[in-house]
């Protein structure tokens, strides 16, 4: 009885933390459509004073662990990127199969309950990466994306360390929501459906066709050829980055701001509209633009993995590209 009471405050106690770890912002703006989800997004503020809790995992998402080992978050724990965007065939990006991320998370010591705040070497991609796959194996709600990530840590002359953590493996189990990522049939079956709106996360210029997907220089990504150069039919296009206020500080914009001036004009909130599904390039872009999309509480929202780089190389009669602004 006195370790399940024990088990019971220090859940409690979580989830006080876990409410209490977002900085005050504007009030939510009344809208039918979102209730926005400011617990998927910790402060630096709120993090530097719970390191030391019980209950709080960090971890630090990177292409190589170099960065990490030059400095990190004091107790942050080291995540290969390569284990939430891996290569499936022939495309690049993917995540892997579900068992696999459990696994994945299970021996970077999470365990089953608890805050988990995540974030990367760069702006936000990796990070809001890091928080799709907990999300799809149903964790999201207890994880959160650093706000200006290690940068803002750093302007604030907080503590960093660059003792390589150990992770110690704890019980982790997954409930995979497949629904919240499709695939090419999917995208394709659903260009014509009203309920669904197409949000492109890459630059305005690869989103109308003026720029190619990737640049020429790049020797592990596909060319495609001009005339299958642009985006989904019908898609709208919220450039990832413009979520932030810059890359130099890249912390979130307000509520207000993503809504009402990126989202609403994307065609995320028109009438008919119930699911909103991401794609970009490789999927990565598209994993903030879900997270953020998350974040401002679109209630059905989708990942297209493949995104571009698959669609642009199927059959042109079945998988059409538009060009130009919509």
């Amino acid at each position: 009885m006195i370790r399940r009471s024990a088990h019971r405050a220090v859940l409690l106690l979580a989830a006080l933390a876990l409410a209490g770890r977002v900085a005050a912002q504007e009030p939510d703006v009344g809208d039918a459509k979102v209730s926005h989800n400011r617990d998927i997004v910790a402060s630096t503020e709120w993090l530097a004073s719970h390191l030391d809790s019980v209950g709080v995992s960090v971890i630090h998402v990177g292409r190589t662990d170099s960065l990490y080992r030059v400095g990190h978050i004091p107790g942050a724990r080291f995540l290969l990127l390569s284990a939430v965007a891996t290569t499936v065939g022939e495309l690049t990006n993917e995540f892997p199969a579900p068992a696999q991320l459990v696994a994945t998370f299970r021996d970077l010591g999470v365990g089953g309950s608890g805050n988990i705040v995540i974030y990367g070497d760069d702006a936000g991609i990796l990070a809001a990466r890091a928080w799709v796959a907990l999300d799809l194996l149903g964790h999201g709600n207890r994880a959160a994306v650093l706000d200006g990530g290690l940068v803002k840590w750093r302007a604030e002359n907080r503590l960093v360390e660059t003792t390589v953590r150990t992770a110690t493996p704890r019980p982790f189990t997954g409930q995979w929501r497949a629904d919240r990522i499709v695939n090419a049939s999917w995208v394709r079956s659903h260009l014509r459906d009203s309920t669904v709106a197409f949000i492109d996360a890459r630059s305005a210029d690869q989103f109308n066709g003026a720029e190619p997907p990737c640049p020429p220089s790049h020797p592990a990504c596909p060319q495609i050829p001009p005339e299958r150069r642009g985006h989904l039919p019908g898609a709208g296009n919220v450039f990832w980055m413009n979520a932030l206020v810059s890359a130099q500080n890249p912390v979130l914009r307000s509520m207000h701001f993503l809504h009402e001036e990126l989202w609403v004009p994307s065609g995320a909130d028109r009438g008919p509209v119930t699911t909103v599904a991401t794609y970009c390039r490789t999927g990565m872009q598209a994993s903030h633009a879900y997270f953020v999309a998350r974040y401002i509480g679109y209630r059905d929202v989708r990942l297209y993995d493949g995104s571009f780089i698959e669609w642009a190389g199927l059959p042109v009669a079945q998988y059409p590209v538009e060009a130009g602004r919509p």
